[in-house]
């Protein structure tokens, strides 16, 4: 894959975010859109679902940005009913702070990366330092399907699921791909996010 093939979004203030999309190349009356956010993972396609994949990373600085494409991807093909995030760790963080701010049906996080340092000289904990902030029982969230790292000795996976069920807000942490490619794992995820909305 090229560089001729990135595409890109631009603020008024200069700040791009390069990406790739790729429309499904079957139309069926359940055309979905999935956000891929997986540095690893720079380019993915798949016939049923419209995929964009985001190149960097999806804190604070590119938020609007990602956020603004999302939105227009999701209007222009007329899936706003049907957004799904994926990622990993820190890009895992990125997945379920966009899923909750694009109003996502589901998100899929791999060892997600929950709290973040206190940046050094800040006067005040900023609400996207910790992404339980986010949570109320009010508002509408995603589903969430959570996969705990086995090495991770903080346990961020099951400090945000704790703070769901609070909530009443839900998670499953049961969901576990077979395969260890991730291109694979993509694929396995995808599908079950086919069986959950076509069970409802």
């Amino acid at each position: 894959m090229g560089d001729e093939e990135l595409l890109t979004i631009e603020d008024d203030k200069n700040r791009k975010l390069f990406y790739r999309f790729t429309p499904a190349a079957l139309i069926s009356n359940f055309v979905p859109l999935i956000v891929i956010l997986d540095e690893e993972t720079t380019h993915f396609e798949h016939k049923m679902w419209n995929v964009l994949t985001p190149l960097g990373h999806f804190g604070s600085e590119n938020k609007d940005l990602l956020q603004t494409l999302i939105e227009q991807i999701a209007e222009e093909y007329e899936c706003e009913d049907h957004i799904y995030l994926y990622g990993r760790g820190m890009d895992g963080y990125g997945a379920i702070l966009h899923g909750i701010l694009c109003g996502a049906n589901a998100v899929y996080a791999h060892a997600p990366r929950i709290r973040l340092e206190e940046t050094k000289g800040a006067d005040t904990l900023s609400q996207e330092n910790d992404l339980t902030n986010f949570l109320n029982a009010t508002d509408t969230f995603p589903v969430f399907y959570l996969r705990e790292d086995e090495n991770d000795p903080e346990d961020e996976t099951a400090y945000f699921a704790d703070a769901c069920k609070k909530h009443g807000i839900k998670v499953y942490l049961d969901f576990c791909p077979k395969s260890e490619d991730e291109t694979q794992v993509i694929k396995e995820v995808l599908g079950f996010f086919e069986r959950m909305a076509s069970e409802g």
